[in-house]
């Protein structure tokens, strides 16, 4: 057996009624949280954010909801209880607790092979796509990192995306390392919908937000802007000034982070977290399902500051223990909102925090301040510490910038003229990309966003610093093949893997049948004949001696030998504009006139 270090008697004894005492000494509510306004309303203005939304659980009472500042500056509109507005990644539980009750009514298990409920599965690496469990989409251990830049801004639907996973590389083997992925939370409730025969949303809807009466609850972004009570977003610009900023729409990833809701409805959802299912009565999930949700599953890494333990994660919560008390948690983040929901289990405490600025740090530092009050313990200061965290990320990059510590290499310019760069790009996971010409400058448009691209070094461009832009500070490097051509872009869109590919695509006039039948004929080589045909299927063929290789446009009238490399046919127009001959480059150039 292990050696225990067992205390003797007395001090023993001591140490259970120091236990007591301590409970005992606990302020009730009412008194802990006196004096908290004046705390939240000075944090506002100190840390430049509009407004927020606080809900707090003791037992089952709420002992505070209340708005605090604006939800809408301009018009001077406060923020309330009920102010709707995006939850962003406090979405995740939602989802955990939907697919708890598909395991409660025997539809679904955890630790079955989710291919058995979505046979349609296919990811990039073939033994996950064997083996990963429903618990392992929503435990962030699949082995595949975020690749969020394939779906935020994008016109896909879920099951488009859904489709796409078998593109995206992995990172890790399952099960080894913990890597935060939004993708796999869509997976899961693309999984729960086609388990319950309807949809995540109806799952959700029916399972959750019904017996738990969270009826101002939604999960479109369009409901939320006709509601009379919802919140504006904001963020900082590169000033460090208060702008506003407008929500993005994640609908498509909904699973993952699209709820929409207010203090109110989130403080029921607690309640009944911390009742071991229960709402008024109503047992929403079994206690098993919501131990589940907060049992450590996957190490997440150490904290930032002493006061925390050791972080895991559990189904749709973090767990992690501050000052010695178990709790679970998860934050949510998208542009102009930040949320929070923080539960200890054992005390049967709970903290909804919603503020309607984008990184607000009193999001990350209330929930404790809160907490420290209820437990009747002396003031950790995580509100202030929290903002100094941020003030000191700002000060680090000014820093930065007044010493030009940029990273980038003076003197180079680009190798190509940049009309050379524009056109279409794309991947089979990422989609298309577009790098267009206006003026003397060069413009990337990816998933609905623009950004102008400033040369940074050699074949590297840069889009250039301004908060508002979602594509800032993005960089592309232009990559040219043996022929001198541009033929593709790397974007560095996910940090765990190497810069994502996207693949220059030919002209759209390259594929006009008109434009190649005028390239279609017999020329001489060298006294060999060589036949340029069109399939039906509109592919230039280069056959020589009855041997057919596929021709692949490029530009102009340029096209590649297929499955040949660094072989190329240039078509040349003779003084009429007419193509009377081309030009075999590679190896021995060679010239070849059409015969008559």
């Amino acid at each position: 057996m292990p050696y225990r270090r067992r205390l003797p008697g007395v001090a023993l004894l001591a140490w259970c009624l120091w236990g007591a005492a301590t409970a005992e000494a606990r302020p009730e509510p009412a008194t802990a949280l006196a004096g908290l306004d004046a705390v939240i309303e000075q944090a506002l203005q100190d840390q430049k954010v509009p407004g927020v939304a606080v809900g707090v659980i003791v037992g089952d009472e709420v002992v505070l909801l209340k708005g605090y500042g604006k939800r809408d500056v301009k018009k001077g509109l406060p923020m309330t209880p009920d102010t709707i507005m995006p939850i962003a990644s406090v979405t995740k539980q939602f989802t955990v607790a939907a697919l708890g009750t598909l395991v409660r009514q025997g539809k679904l298990d955890w630790d079955k092979p989710a291919r058995d409920y979505l046979p349609d599965l296919r990811l990039h690496d073939d033994y996950a796509t064997l083996h990963a469990t429903p618990r392992d989409l929503v435990t962030h251990r699949i082995g595949l990192p975020r690749h969020d830049r394939l779906w935020f801004g994008s016109s896909l639907s879920r099951e488009e995306i859904y489709g796409k996973l078998r593109h995206l590389e992995f990172s890790r083997d399952i099960r080894t390392r913990f890597q935060y992925n939004n993708l796999m939370y869509m997976t899961a409730g693309f999984l729960g919908g086609r388990v319950a025969g309807s949809t995540w949303e109806e799952l959700v809807r029916r399972s959750i937000f019904e017996p738990l009466g969270m009826r101002r609850s939604n999960f479109s972004l369009v409901d939320v802007a006709g509601d009379p009570d919802h919140a504006q977003g904001y963020q900082l610009d590169e000033k460090r000034q208060l702008v506003e900023d407008r929500f993005e729409s994640v609908e498509a990833m909904g699973p993952a982070g699209s709820i929409n809701s207010t203090a109110r409805d989130l403080v029921n959802f607690v309640r009944m977290m911390l009742s071991g299912g229960k709402f008024e009565g109503r047992q929403v999930l079994l206690e098993s399902d919501v131990q589940a949700m907060m049992q450590p599953l996957m190490p997440a890494g150490p904290a930032f500051f002493p006061e925390f333990g050791f972080a895991s994660y559990g189904m749709g919560l973090s767990v992690e223990s501050y000052r010695g008390h178990e709790t679970a948690q998860h934050g949510g983040d998208v542009p102009g909102l930040a949320a929070f929901v923080l539960m200890v289990p054992k005390e049967r405490i709970g903290v909804v925090v919603l503020a309607n600025r984008s990184g607000a740090p009193i999001r990350d530092g209330l929930p404790y301040e809160i907490l420290d009050r209820l437990l009747g313990l002396p003031s950790a200061d995580m509100i202030r510490r929290n903002a100094e965290l941020e003030t000191k990320a700002f000060a680090s990059e000014d820093a930065a910038k007044a010493e030009g510590a940029t990273g980038r290499k003076p003197d180079t310019r680009p190798a190509h003229p940049l009309a050379e760069y524009a056109g279409d790009y794309t991947h089979p996971g990422y989609g298309d990309a577009r790098v267009g010409l206006q003026g003397e400058r060069l413009m990337l448009t990816y998933n609905g966003f623009t950004t102008p691209l400033d040369h940074w070094h050699y074949e590297v461009f840069r889009a250039p610093e301004n908060a508002a832009n979602r594509l800032e500070r993005l960089r592309v490097q232009f990559e040219t093949d043996l022929d001198g051509e541009v033929s593709s872009i790397a974007l560095p869109f996910e940090s765990n893997v190497q810069p994502i590919r996207f693949t220059r695509q030919p002209p759209r006039e390259m594929l006009d049948p008109a434009f190649l039948k005028q390239l279609t004929g017999t020329y001489d080589m060298a006294g060999v004949d060589v036949e340029i045909a069109l399939r039906e299927d509109n592919v230039l063929q280069f056959v020589v001696l009855g041997r057919p290789n596929d021709l692949v446009p490029v530009r102009g009238t340029t096209f590649k030998v297929k499955d040949v490399t660094g072989v190329t046919i240039e078509f040349l127009r003779g003084a009429d504009g007419k193509v009377d001959r081309f030009v075999r480059h590679g190896g021995n150039d060679m010239i070849a006139q059409r015969k008559k």
